[in-house]
């Protein structure tokens, strides 16, 4: 029978009235006569019309099978036919999937499934096959495995660290079922954790499974599991001189008060420990302050047992996070004066840390690996000083927008010749502004220029309210580019006492920041106080919104850091070192949750009835496969033939007239 891909098309049939209207309103043009006299011609009457008719039957008709077969022929047509397919010699299948995310290892549920899937295997008959999900990789016993090695595997099941996806899973157990086999079945163990099975959805009645969704680790509560305490974060920061504060979250998932003992083991000794209250599904904070010592790691715990274990203890590092680092482009050619800029700015970024636990380096290393093209040339800053003709002779712009992209943050200042920058800016289209002159040489002016009041809305107002803003205030520029016609997608950040840009900003949508001071960081060319004005102003500046407090790596299991040789992939909760970093690795919050998916919501999700005839008719459907034949070609042909004759019939006619050449009276 014929069916059709695309049935919206048929909306176009629509169109078959074009040319009935068309046809309705033509009228035909009466030919000129060339004629002596109409002395001879007796007047008559315009006979009255009626209702207006189609003119041109025959070509009509053939104008609206023109539209119709165009019509089919967007349908996308196709001639389909049932095949029954050749019955297999097996006549069942069983497919066995355990769940094995972290949350089965509470509330009994691995046990449970392994009894379960024991008994299942031991009694079944066809070809059985095993599939397990929630470790770092899925584990497959094929059809047709037999029963002794089914039953050694699943007493050998254990749980993962890696947090559970199903869909996955289920997308996979339909490809190994045989496409012939009469009779599938699938068995799923699980607990159906809401955060592992919420955004699974597969209708298995549609494919022709019978599925069997058998709970476990439900404790007494058939909707959710109770009596669960977890830690979900830690972090250790300094605290003073010689001490660090061990900050952490209790998070309590049961609707009851429940109390605790959470203890801090340094060194395999319990060095503190407190007892904690909880509110119903709430969280509590507790602290640790302790000295520092040679002891690197410490293990924070919940004492008090609950039905699930995995979540009550976490290690943290007792060390501080690497530091930041910072570098330098410059000319190679450097002469004095840059010298001088970069020794400024190198003191006065490396002077930003506290107690050693944000550290500022800087890294000619990473800086010039950067400038070669190393990606992975990790540099939270880049300074670029005095950018101009070398700057474009080295090709940097190419690894200087990839930085920008990538999330860095680059801080320029102009050459001696200012026109060389603002020629690097329009030709990069970073900054988009009118370069006027340089102004305020200290011999042509007497009065150096200050800087103008901040917006009170802005962050640098709340860095120098008070007596802080005094030293900004009062420090000056003698000499600088007056930029104007800037772009709006620059933020000014601040400006001297007649109105010009003294610091413009373009922020990327990747977290890259572009900051461009048009004046030399120098103090031959700046009156600006190190510690109580520029320190701050270039540290505020360079700041992006949405890095926080630098902190070590934090991971769960199954993710990735780094590429090739050099990456590390978390399969445990702990504290590693790797490639000289210090890595925390921490169990997934989302696997401490208590939810649990119901009856209804598991059947709806992977589109099971409980009426059996619906699903042997769905069995049936799915055994019968289609064999189709498209017909868009000869449609494509007839619509092709019928423009043909049509562009012939309906061409213009040539008048009788113009065929003799002449006009006769």
């Amino acid at each position: 029978m014929i069916e059709f891909g695309q049935p919206a098309a048929f909306w176009t049939g629509l169109a078959i009235g074009l040319p009935i209207l068309a046809h309705m309103a033509y009228r035909r043009i009466t030919e000129l006569h060339a004629f002596p006299s109409l002395r001879f011609i007796t007047p008559s009457q315009i006979p009255r019309t009626g209702r207006k008719t189609p003119t041109d039957l025959p070509l009509l008709f053939l104008r609206i099978l023109l539209f119709f077969a165009i019509t089919l022929l967007l349908a996308d047509p196709y001639w389909s036919t049932s095949v029954a397919p050749q019955k297999t010699s097996n006549e069942k299948e069983l497919i066995v999937v355990v769940d094995l995310s972290p949350s089965m290892a509470g509330w009994n549920g691995l046990a449970e499934a392994q009894g379960i899937a024991s008994e299942i295997i031991g009694e079944a008959e066809g070809r059985i096959g095993l599939l397990t999900f929630g470790k770092n990789a899925e584990d497959e016993w094929p059809l047709g495995s037999s029963t002794e090695i089914l039953l050694e595997a699943v007493s050998k099941l254990s749980h993962g660290w890696t947090r559970g996806d199903a869909q996955p899973t289920l997308e996979r157990v339909v490809r190994l079922f045989g496409e012939n086999t009469p009779q599938k079945k699938l068995v799923v163990i699980s607990d159906f954790q809401k955060s592992d099975w919420q955004s699974s959805n597969l209708d298995f009645l549609a494919k022709g499974i019978e599925v069997e969704m058998i709970r476990v680790g439900t404790g007494t509560d058939k909707i959710s599991r109770k009596n669960n305490q977890s830690i979900v974060e830690s972090k250790v920061v300094p605290a003073g001189p010689d001490k660090l504060r061990i900050w952490s979250v209790i998070r309590n998932w049961s609707d009851e008060k429940k109390s605790n003992v959470l203890q801090l083991v340094v060194g395999g000794e319990v060095r503190a420990e407190q007892v904690i209250i909880i509110p119903a599904l709430s969280s509590q904070q507790a602290q640790f302050i302790v000295p520092t010592s040679e002891v690197s790691q410490a293990i924070i715990r919940l004492v008090s047992d609950d039905p699930m274990s995995l979540d009550n203890e976490r290690a943290v590092w007792l060390k501080a996070p690497p530091p930041k680092y910072f570098g330098f482009w410059d000319d190679p050619t450097t002469d004095e004066f840059t010298k001088s800029e970069r020794n400024f700015l190198s003191t006065a970024v490396e002077s930003a840390g506290d107690n050693g636990w944000n550290l500022w380096e800087e890294s000619d290393d990473n800086a010039n690996g950067l400038r070669m093209g190393l990606e992975d040339s990790k540099l939270e800053l880049l300074m670029v000083l005095g950018m101009g003709k070398w700057f474009q002779e080295e090709e940097l712009s190419p690894y200087l927008n990839s930085y920008l992209e990538g999330g860095g943050v680059a801080i320029i200042t102009p050459a001696e010749i200012f026109s060389e920058t603002a020629s690097i800016f329009r030709e990069t289209e970073w900054l988009r502004f009118s370069f006027i002159r340089v102004v305020g040489g200290a011999a042509s002016v007497r009065n150096p220029f200050r800087i103008a009041a901040l917006k009170q809305e802005s962050k640098l107002a709340e860095v120098f309210s008070g007596k802080a803003g005094r030293d900004l205030y009062l420090t000056s520029f003698r000499k600088f580019g007056i930029l104007k016609q800037l772009d709006k997608s620059i933020e000014v950040a601040m400006n001297d006492r007649e109105g010009r840009p003294l610091a413009l900003i373009r922020n990327f949508s990747s977290g890259g920041k572009l900051i461009f001071f048009p004046f030399r960081m120098n103090t031959s060319w700046s009156d600006l106080p190190l510690r109580t004005s520029f320190l701050p102003l270039l540290m505020e500046l360079a700041a992006k919104d949405q890095l926080g407090e630098q902190a070590l790596p934090v991971m769960e299991p199954g993710e990735q850091m780094g590429d090739g040789d050099k990456s590390f992939v978390a399969v445990k909760p702990g504290v590693y070192r790797h490639a000289g970093k210090l890595v925390e690795v921490v169990f997934p919050t989302a696997e401490s949750v208590t939810d649990i998916l119901s009856e209804d919501e598991v059947r709806m999700r992977t589109g099971t009835l409980p009426n059996a005839t619906d699903l042997t008719k769905a069995q049936s459907s799915a055994s019968m496969s289609e064999d189709r034949h498209s017909l868009w070609l000869w449609f494509a042909i007839l619509v092709g033939s019928l423009l043909t004759v049509e562009m012939i019939w309906s061409r213009p006619q040539i008048s009788k007239e113009f065929k003799e050449g002449i006009s006769h009276a």
